[in-house]
């Protein structure tokens, strides 16, 4: 049912998810569907919390074979690594997993709320792990000296969300890089992009210049999956003088 719905997104969008169109591709009486899901806000929050599961699910498999890859790495090098092959994961997941991360996408950019704040509590749980898991490796790398500890309002949690939505906001711009005949295309890819916003931010956040460069070449070899997740060039790895020696 949730793979029918996941097809008409695909097909027509939200706002050509409607409980007749699942009906029809199931070959149901409508009526079935409400059965399971008694409104499209329902609907779209089980979607939505399998969408997300999905990731985590990828994400948690990755994470098992970079423990196993990284043994002897320096642990501050080791806890950057895993931020940057984090983020070329997320970004691999739009290719890996197309339909859901595109249903997330039109979720995450459609001005309305889709979702009745009833539902919501379904899809907490799966939302919660994923974001405990970056926040993990945002803490990791300041327990291994890698970054600064956050200091007066900031924290975790607020460089977690400012991270993600980071990356979010690389993949939107990166939706335009089709158009044809736009100035400096290349700037636009997502890859180069979400990497580069990461630097920028584990930089502002006490990295030094040696220690992202070292961790860069270390996260090459984290095979998170390699046939389809793409090796970033271009990222600059700018030294600065507030680089502690």
């Amino acid at each position: 049912m949730l793979a029918a719905a996941s097809e008409a997104v695909r097909e027509r969008g939200l706002d050509g998810l409607t409980m007749q169109a699942i009906a029809d591709r199931l070959d149901c009486a409508v009526g079935t569907i409400y059965t399971y899901f008694p409104s499209k806000s329902a609907l779209l929050a089980g979607m939505m919390s399998d969408a997300v599961q999905l990731l985590l699910d990828t994400y948690r498999s990755a994470s098992s074979r970079w423990d196993q890859q990284l043994p002897g790495t320096a642990p501050d090098v080791a806890a950057i690594a895993r931020i940057l092959a984090f983020t070329d994961l997320f970004v691999s997941a739009q290719r890996i997993h197309p339909d859901e991360f595109q249903f997330l996408q039109m979720l995450i950019t459609t001005p309305e709320s889709l979702i009745d704040p009833n539902d919501v509590a379904s899809v907490l749980p799966s939302s919660l792990a994923f974001l405990a898991g970056v926040h993990d490796l945002i803490d990791g790398a300041v327990d291994a000296g890698a970054l600064e500890p956050p200091t007066g309002e900031d924290d975790g949690l607020r460089r977690t969300l400012r991270w993600t939505g980071a990356i979010h906001g690389s993949l939107l711009i990166a939706n335009v890089a089709h158009v044809s005949g736009l100035p400096h295309a290349d700037a636009y890819d997502s890859t180069v992009l979400a990497r580069q916003v990461t630097v920028d931010l584990l930089r502002a956040w006490g990295a030094t210049a040696a220690t992202v460069q070292a961790a860069s070449t270390a996260a090459l070899l984290l095979s998170t999956a390699p046939e389809q997740v793409p090796v970033p060039t271009g990222v600059r790895v700018d030294a600065r003088p507030t680089d502690r020696p």
